[in-house]
């Protein structure tokens, strides 16, 4: 590449000639707007990138330039590459590929005939849960715990599942994902086996029990034929919009679960009898699952169709959670027939059966009872993952070793004097007088009176200065530098006002500190003499924030909020109303004004 340097007074040269030489480098030394040093060092640098030797010693010699270490980040030295193992092999980990699109792998515990299954759930790896949503949130299918447990039946070597009793909903957040455990007991009497579904949120440690069972030792043969169809004497009931209705209503599909086709009804001595076509959208993998969730909760839709018809304008949503006599026969289907039988009035009644079969009407599946219970959008049942998600701030009790000071200790200003003779160290007015100090303490805190502003300004700037002064100063290099404040953290246990200047001075730091890592300390502390006596302990330990109370240390530590804070006294906006949003058509007022719509139902904004 040919190279070409303008000397000045501007650019003008180069922009002409970068539109008529192609492969070659065009760089002004000067710029009539900016300034001279600037806009040379600039042209240097672009002449270095591109691959010119810059002899840099000479520019920079008599200035007092040095190398310096890049990144000066705490996470610099932290290879995030995933490391090259075979740990992601079940095989390897002393397990079996349970073959099941939920489930990943299966082992047979020592000394017993016990199984258990794990696996994880998330919405990356299975997007099709992010197309079955109640209440703004992905909630696991029902149809897809007995997909799992018809898998287990299988390798447990039961014939069916007796009975499923689901116990609270599985939602999948919408980041990370869940883990997931089907443990399946030893037989009972009679060869029947218990089993239980489990999951935990993968950055916890909780288990929530979501649906327990029974295993069936003896088959049922299917005493059904679905090759008639429809049926005569059905007539057809309209399904036109919908889904649209479930979707104001809070429940929303996807494609996958949009697959209720056409549907036909009757009414005889079975009771009210509905016929359905229900498929997969084409392409749709099935690989993994007995029957895909989309198409086997779609066979239930029916029941949902029924409720909605006879109730009118108010219905209420009932979701299965009792689940009897399900057998599978056929695997592999993306189109099923459907007949569902409703015992009684359908906007009351709570039990349905149903038979599933091909496109030719051979057996698929059965289940001989669904019970159903109502369920509301708003609020579902069940375990909150995302409120045992929020983590606030706490402060807990760290056990220190006793520990005297080390090297020179120098303390700056006046505030803090107090503390000089509890660590031994020497007072000095201004930082160029410390020079040689291992550890130099700074105090600050608010003044007497009632004035605010002016006194977190002058703290703001003057902590500023002092940490740039510091850093620069190359007789400073290996020292520390502990900032003292007084209340500007508020421990849980405490029912006062933080300071403002302290936490001025605490939030400008923090950045500081994630620049320099191990050399800046924040220490607020509180009148006792013993709180300052353990700093030397504080240092010794590595700890870069802390509050100490009465000398006891106590450091930050993420903690997980219980459910019941998590959502208490979260504001929920009136959908009829307007809400304002300041900032509105930007990128991020732009997510909050989708985020109200979808999540709240919010129909009138004002950007």
């Amino acid at each position: 590449m040919s190279r070409f340097l303008e000397i000045g007074p501007d650019g003008v040269l180069s922009a002409m000639g970068a539109q008529w030489v192609d492969d070659a480098q065009f760089v002004a030394l000067q710029r009539r707007d900016q300034p001279q040093v600037d806009s040379a060092l600039t042209a240097l640098a672009r002449l270095f990138v591109s691959g010119q030797h810059v002899e840099w010693p000479a520019l920079y010699a008599g200035t007092g330039a040095r190398l310096t270490d890049l990144p000066t980040y705490p996470f610099q030295h932290r290879p995030y590459w995933l490391p090259q193992s075979s740990t992601g092999d079940v095989v390897s980990a002393g397990q079996e590929a349970a073959g099941h699109q939920m489930l990943d792998a299966v082992v047979r515990v020592a000394d017993t005939d016990e199984y258990v299954f794990t696996g994880r759930l998330s919405a990356t790896a299975h997007a099709w849960v992010a197309e079955h949503e109640l209440g703004g949130r992905a909630l696991v299918p029902g149809v897809a715990l007995i997909d799992m447990a018809v898998r287990a039946a299988d390798e447990a070597g039961c014939a069916s599942v007796a009975e499923m009793v689901v116990t609270a909903p599985l939602r999948v957040p919408e980041t990370g994902g869940v883990r997931i455990q089907l443990v399946v007991k030893e037989p009972q009497d009679g060869g029947d086996r218990p089993f239980t579904i489990h999951s935990c949120p993968e950055t916890g440690d909780e288990w929530v029990l979501h649906a327990t069972g029974t295993l069936a030792s003896e088959a049922r043969e299917p005493e059904f034929d679905l090759g008639a169809w429809p049926p005569a004497d059905a007539r057809p009931v309209p399904t036109d919009g919908f889904y649209d209705r479930l979707a104001e209503n809070g429940y929303v599909y996807g494609p996958l679960f949009r697959g209720l086709e056409t549907l036909w009804s009757r009414h005889g001595a079975a009771g009210a009898e509905y016929f359905a076509e229900v498929g997969l959208p084409e392409g749709t993998d099935t690989t993994g699952f007995g029957i895909h969730p989309g198409l086997f909760d779609s066979a239930i839709h029916p029941r949902v169709v029924a409720a909605i018809n006879d109730a009118g304008e108010e219905f209420t949503l009932l979701l299965p959670f009792v689940w009897s006599g399900i057998s599978l026969y056929a695997t592999g289907a993306t189109r099923l027939r459907v007949r569902m039988v409703i015992d009684g009035d359908a906007a009351s009644a709570t039990s349905c059966r149903v038979q599933l079969a091909d496109e030719t009407g051979r057996p698929v599946a059965e289940v001989r009872s669904v019970e159903a219970r109502p369920v509301s959008a708003d609020q579902p049942e069940g375990h909150d993952e995302t409120a045992r998600s929020l983590y606030g701030l706490e402060w807990a009790p760290a056990e220190l070793s006793p520990a005297e000071p080390t090297g020179r200790w120098a303390l700056l200003g006046t505030a803090g004097e107090e503390f000089a003779e509890a660590l031994g160290a020497e007072r000095h007015e201004a930082l160029p007088d410390a020079a040689g100090a291992d550890v130099l303490v700074a105090g600050y805190a608010a003044p007497p009176g009632g004035e605010v502003l002016a006194p977190v300004r002058d703290a703001a700037v003057e902590v500023l200065e002092l940490v740039q002064q510091w850093l620069a100063d190359d007789r400073f290099r290996t020292s520390r530098l502990v900032v003292l404040t007084r209340g500007a953290v508020v421990p849980g246990d405490e029912d006062t006002a933080p300071d403002l200047v302290g936490a001025t001075v605490w939030g400008l730091l923090r950045s500081a500190q994630a620049e320099h890592p191990e050399r800046i300390v924040l220490a607020d502390l509180d009148d006792d003499p013993a709180s300052a006596a353990v700093l030397p302990a504080v240092l010794d330990a590595g700890h870069d924030q802390v509050v100490v109370r009465a000398g006891t240390v106590c450091v930050p530590r993420l903690a997980p909020q219980p459910p019941s804070e998590a959502g208490a006294g979260r504001p929920v906006p009136d959908p009829r109303g307007t809400v304002l949003i300041t900032g509105g058509t930007g990128a991020l007022g732009a997510l909050f004004a989708r985020h109200l719509v979808t999540d709240y139902g919010v129909r009138h904004l004002l950007l």
